[in-house]
């Protein structure tokens, strides 16, 4: 879309569509954020490997450091909530650096 979509146009989206439907504006797609070099590398983890990650710390997922639904990787990606993210930094200073993430 050119311009942000109003608040009705959002609704009926959601009643027509039984399946979540993804809306950006024009200039949110004009770089891929993805491709960017300063962006970490986000990977989702499969429901085993969740399990996993939650068992080995003895946390819940609430407890993890937390990632909106409205982050630009988040929203492009189409997380949902619940979603655990690894984030790999890749830095000179730092080396590789791993943390994960929960989308709420």
């Amino acid at each position: 879309m050119q311009s942000k979509i109003m608040s009705k146009a959002r609704e009926s989206i959601k009643e027509i569509f039984p399946f979540k439907v993804y809306t950006f504006q024009i200039a949110e797609l004009l770089v891929n954020i993805t491709k960017h070099v300063l962006k970490p590398k986000h990977e989702v983890l499969t429901a085993e490997e969740k399990v996993k990650l939650l068992k080995d710390y003895n946390i819940v997922d609430s407890q993890l450091p937390r990632i909106l639904e409205s982050d630009a990787v988040a929203h492009y990606h189409g997380f949902g909530k619940g979603t655990v993210v690894k984030v790999t930094y890749d830095s000179e200073l730092t080396g590789n650096h791993v943390t994960y993430r929960c989308t709420f």
